[in-house]
């Protein structure tokens, strides 16, 4: 999984993970934290608001979340 910088509607910079399809489809429990692109796992596909084991803010959400969100970028290779 890559990331991909976007600045918030709060103005801050963020992260995005972009995965390939076949990664979509993987069954695994990793969550992203948006505030500092670290993938973790342990999380619920539909994780939200987990705490950071990298930067410890509220910011890890499952990859569906994301999707809902409209924050998962899908590549054919990623």
């Amino acid at each position: 999984m890559t990331k991909k910088a976007y600045t918030a509607k709060s103005g801050l910079k963020q992260w995005r993970p972009v995965v390939s399809e076949s990664e979509l489809w993987e069954e695994r429990s990793t969550g992203f934290c948006l505030a500092c692109g670290n993938e973790q796992d342990g999380c619920e596909p539909d994780a939200r608001k987990y705490t950071c084991q990298s930067c410890n803010q509220p910011k890890v959400y499952g990859l569906e979340e994301l999707a809902v969100m409209g924050l998962l970028i899908v590549s054919e290779e990623a």
